[in-house]
């Protein structure tokens, strides 16, 4: 059997990194005292340019990370219709009104009709050749009742099969064969009425149907490459949106932590200006140093307090008191902090690069052996672990979404 064509181009390899430019001016050895100095890009362009790559994460990014598209219709084979040859000849003779002298006869289709020899006249000589064969239905069920353990101890022969199909040990072939005489079109009616009656089967199925040609069987090659290339990019996707989410969740962290900076900062602004005109306008005097002298008294002016006092007004121990307000705003970003924050500094600690920065490792490490585990799964569920995710693995870049709110 050929090796199936690869379809899908090789993966080109990782280019080299770029060679860094000179970091000191001695390093530039080249003349540019003649060339035209370039046209200027104005900064903003550049701004423009680079926000798409530096820009925070949004609901729109998750959502389109979490879209899986159609995951049906490129998958479905529609039903091979019959040959363009029997077609045109039908359409011919038609035409002719009778077959085409020095043609070969239509085509007949590809079900012939059922043999009618007796199942029961089956010997054993007779399992090597292939002049004698079954319906495709009684084939494909007894093709299925094959493996099963230590049959070729237990049956010995065909007589000894059918005589345990029949129930009835020690009987044999011949026996029921004169209880009922089959053949084997009856025997295909028989079965496919059994399995009918007992919800086996649906419809009657069509063996004369084409199933394969070549242009089907490289469909399904290519059906089956993009299902591997599908499933990849799914679990790529699914990586990416977990990051996302956790990126997300921590601007939304960092958006509270600012408003509540701003509302300190706006308070303790206000408490500022509400004494700042006070100190201005009037001295405050203190108590007489020393009498007087020549009838003339002395007074002390009280030292100005520091600018980062002001709306601090000290009470009457000379201390400086914190309004409640702004001390409970405090209070609530300590505890934003170190709760919230905590949170992400801990997932950042563990998973390096995933909340912010840059990741150590390549996030997709580890993602095909986790799509060929999925793929086993899948072909034998109770054979693998039972958790259906390909999102956790051990190492240094994978990690569940964190739930913080």
């Amino acid at each position: 059997m050929p090796q199936p064509v690869q379809l899908l181009p090789a993966r080109p390899p990782v280019p080299p990194p770029p060679v860094p430019g000179p970091s000191q001016p001695t390093d530039v050895t080249e003349d540019f005292s003649k060339l035209k100095q370039p046209s200027q890009i104005p900064v903003n362009t550049f701004y423009t340019s680079i926000e798409p790559w530096i820009r925070g994460i949004k609901e729109e990014d998750i959502g389109y990370l979490e879209f899986s598209g159609d995951d049906v219709e490129p998958y479905v084979m529609p039903k091979l219709g019959r040959h363009y040859l029997d077609v045109w000849e039908e359409v011919d003779t038609e035409l002719y009104g009778g077959p085409l002298p020095g043609l070969a006869p239509q085509r007949t289709s590809d079900g012939s009709a059922l043999p009618k020899w007796d199942p029961s006249t089956l010997l054993e000589s007779d399992l090597i050749a292939e002049e004698r064969s079954h319906g495709p239905l009684t084939e494909r069920l007894i093709s299925a009742l094959l493996p099963i353990q230590d049959a070729a101890a237990s049956w010995k022969g065909v007589k000894a099969a059918e005589d345990a199909m029949e129930g009835r040990p020690g009987g044999t072939g011949a026996a029921a064969a004169r209880r009922e005489k089959v053949n084997v079109a009856d025997l295909e009616d028989r079965i496919q009425d059994t399995m009918r009656f007992h919800g086996l089967l649906g419809e009657p199925p069509d063996y004369s149907a084409r199933v394969d040609d070549p242009i089907a069987t490289a469909l399904r090659h290519a059906q089956s490459e993009l299902r591997t290339v599908s499933t990849m990019n799914k679990t790529r996707k699914e990586r990416l949106a977990n990051i996302a989410k956790d990126r997300l969740g921590y601007q939304e962290y960092l958006e509270l932590r600012d408003s509540l900076d701003k509302s300190i900062v706006s308070l303790y602004s206000k408490l500022q200006k509400k004494d700042a005109p006070k100190l201005g306008k009037k001295k405050k005097k203190g108590p007489e140093v020393g009498g007087s002298v020549n009838g003339v008294g002395t007074c002390v002016e009280l030292p100005k307090p520091p600018p980062s006092a002001l709306g601090l007004g000290p009470d009457d121990d000379l201390y400086l008191v914190v309004p409640d307000q702004l001390k409970q705003l405090v209070e609530t970003r300590q505890q934003w902090v170190a709760t919230v924050g905590g949170v992400f500094d801990e997932k950042e600690r563990i998973f390096p690069g995933r909340i912010w920065g840059l990741p150590d490792r390549s996030i997709y490490e580890g993602l095909e052996e986790a799509v060929k585990r999925d793929a086993q799964r899948s072909l034998h569920p109770n054979d693998m672990d039972c958790d259906p995710r390909t999102t956790i693995h051990h190492n240094t870049t994978q990690g569940d979404e964190m739930d913080v709110g």
